[in-house]
This record gives C-alpha cells, sequence and structure tokens, in this order.
C-alpha cells in the first residue's frame, strides 16, 4: 500500500471510536439502571418504575449509578468480547503500514458471524434510539430487550462491514479461497474413488 492508503485506513479508526461510544454508553446505561432502585425519583417527582417514562435526567441518575466492577459479572462476558472486538480492529488499522491487508479486512468481516444479532436487531434499533430521545423509553424497554445487544450489536456490524468495504489494499480472496475449496474436493473425491475401485479388485 502506498502512503495515501495507510493514511486513509488509519482515519477508519474513527469509525470504531464512534461505534465504542456508542457501546459504551449502551452499557453505562443499562448497568446503571440495573443499580437504580425502582422507587428513585427526579428532582420534579417522576419516578423510575417498571413502565414510568424516562427523561434527560433520569438517564443523568443512570449514568450516576454505573458501577464499573459489575462489568466483571460472568453475565457480561460478550460485552468484554465486543471491547476486544473494538480494540483489535483499531489496532489493525493504525497499524496499517504494518500487516497484510488481507488481515485486517477479514478480521472486520467476520464480525457479523461473531455478532449475528447485528443484523436480527438492526431493524428495531432506530426505533429504539427515537424513542430514547423522544422521551418514549421506559424501564420495560431496557429489562423486557437485550438493551446493549439490541443497540450496540448493530452499530458495530455496519461499522467493521462498512471498513472492510472501504479498505484499501488487497481483498479478502474469496475467488483464491473458493478455487483451494474447489481443488481440495476434486482431489478428495479422486482419492475416494481410486479407493473404491482398489477395494472392489479381486485379490
Amino acid at each position: 500500500m502506498n502512503d495515501s492508503d495507510v493514511r486513509f485506513n488509519r482515519w477508519l479508526a474513527v469509525l470504531i471510536l464512534a461505534s465504542f461510544i456508542i457501546f459504551a454508553m449502551t452499557v453505562v446505561l443499562r448497568l446503571g439502571l440495573g443499580a437504580t432502585p425502582y422507587d428513585t425519583t427526579s428532582s420534579t417527582g417522576q419516578t423510575m418504575g417498571f413502565n414510568d417514562l424516562l427523561d434527560a435526567e433520569h438517564y443523568a441518575i443512570m449514568i450516576g449509578n454505573f458501577q464499573p466492577a459489575k462489568l466483571f459479572r460472568l453475565e457480561y462476558a460478550y460485552e468484554w468480547l465486543m471491547f476486544m472486538a473494538h480494540l483489535v480492529g483499531a489496532w489493525l488499522l493504525l497499524s496499517a503500514d504494518r500487516l497484510p491487508p488481507r488481515l485486517s479486512r477479514w478480521f472486520f468481516a467476520v464480525q457479523a458471524v461473531f455478532f449475528p444479532l447485528g443484523f436480527l436487531a438492526l431493524p428495531f434499533m432506530p426505533f429504539i434510539v427515537f424513542n430514547c430521545f423522544a422521551g418514549r423509553m421506559d424501564r420495560e424497554g431496557f429489562v423486557d430487550i437485550p438493551f446493549i445487544w439490541a443497540v450496540a450489536h448493530p452499530v458495530w456490524v455496519i461499522t467493521a462491514l462498512v471498513i472492510a468495504f472501504a479498505y484499501r489494499g488487497a481483498g479478502v480472496g474469496l475467488a483464491r479461497l473458493w478455487g483451494a475449496l474447489v481443488q481440495a474436493a476434486q482431489a478428495g473425491t479422486r482419492t475416494f474413488v481410486n479407493t473404491l475401485r482398489q477395494t472392489a479388485q479381486p485379490p
């Protein structure tokens, strides 16, 4: 890759930063709400019960109640996996001048496999985000749906696919991979047929 391609690939790390900010906010809000009692009230006396609508002050309360230590529970192992995916992705982009382009492109291309809910939740994510900003989200909306997965996963998967397509350098080599698989299948078939022939021959 030339210098301009390397610089462009490094700039793609900005997309990862944006995705990570969204991911971090979903984690903080969800864990913060989990640590907030139902009878917590805002300055206007609005409670944070199961079906109570949440406003900006409620979100501030949730952020204030966030306890990082709870992230070390086993139930948040998938969140650590997503954190590592962001970290590795950023490292690949910032090291674009020292790593094979195909390796980096493959990494981002397979993120949809590691986070399959990203595609399943994609149609619902805009409605969830809209409800949050429009003051229509309640505690039930955070608890009854996998809020972190429903928002952060689609953002990360789309980000990774955009980077996989935009990344400058060698492609993923699907044609070569397909050719290798076909050759292996043909060789295996010939070996199987030869074995059958040898077995069928009289001693």
